[in-house]
Formats: structure tokens, sequence, C-alpha cells
């Protein structure tokens, strides 16, 4: 895994975390953050990624260059879940489906961290059970009827309406 300086350095620089700041929250040093951001270290470790990532409170995805990581549960020492099984959102199981972020990304244009951005900031529906983002597929339905691309002939006729 290569890990993603510029995303790193961005989403540490939203949340208004200095190097050292991050560095105590994933128990490593300011100068090794400083080296990933900058590139200089190529494969820092599987281990030290999803510890920045937690501390970041994103997916491992959003500071790698890549091949996805697999999911993994946080607590120490326990082992690697296998991806849960996702319905498509057009199905009536993936009607009432709860979708991750990460899994709701694989239906719409945007990352999962865009699609978090977006939700929090209200332009897009989605569901805020006990401060988790999730969206159904209803919600995925929703926001592939607002950024569908229709014929010019069509949004002129909806205009002049």
């Amino acid at each position: 895994m290569t890990p993603n300086g510029t995303a790193l350095r961005a989403l540490r620089q939203v949340q208004s975390l200095s190097q050292r700041d991050l560095a105590r929250l994933a128990g490593t040093t300011a100068s090794q953050i400083s080296r990933i951001e900058r590139g200089e270290i190529g494969e820092p470790g599987e281990e030290l990624l999803r510890r920045l990532a937690d501390a970041l409170s994103v997916p491992v995805d959003d500071i790698t260059r890549g091949d996805p990581v697999p999911p993994t549960s946080t607590k120490a020492g326990a082992k690697t879940q296998p991806a849960r099984e996702v319905p498509y959102p057009g199905t009536p199981e993936g009607e009432v489906f709860h979708y991750t972020p990460d899994e709701a990304a694989r239906f719409l244009p945007w990352s999962a961290l865009q699609l978090r951005r977006k939700a929090y900031a209200r332009e897009i529906p989605f569901n805020d059970g006990g401060k988790r983002v999730t969206f159904t597929g209803r919600n995925i339905r929703e926001i592939s009827d607002m950024t569908e691309v229709r014929p010019l002939a069509e949004t002129t006729q909806r205009r002049s309406a």
C-alpha cells in the first residue's frame, strides 16, 4: 500500500491538526508524518496507515493510492472481517439496506469522502444515525436522479413549462 501524502496532508489540515497532533493520535512521530506527506516513505506499513486513518476518522482507502484495503476490525488482536454482502440499490432488499459511504460510492459518481462531505453539508439525502452517515437505496436513487445528465432539449422544455 502506497500512501497518498497529498491526501493525508489535506485531511489533516481540514481537521485543523498539526503534524505533531496527528502523530500523537496515531502513535508515531511528527517527522514520520512529514516524510509520508512529502512522499519520502514509500511503504510505511499497513498498521501505521490504519492508525493514521483511524486518527483522521476516514477509511484507509482515502489516504492510499492503488488497490483498496481489505476491511478489518479496529479492536486490537481482532481478525480480518470479510466484506459484507451488499444488495443492488434497485432491488427490494437494497431499497431499505443501509449502505456505508464506501459502499454507496460504488453506485454514485463521488468518492466516499466526497459523499460524507456532501452529507454533512446537507447537499444530498442521507441517514444520520448515531453520528454515522449511511445511505438507503432510496437515497442512492435520489442522488442518482439529482446528478443525471439530461439531453439539452429535455432541459429547455422543463424551463419553458
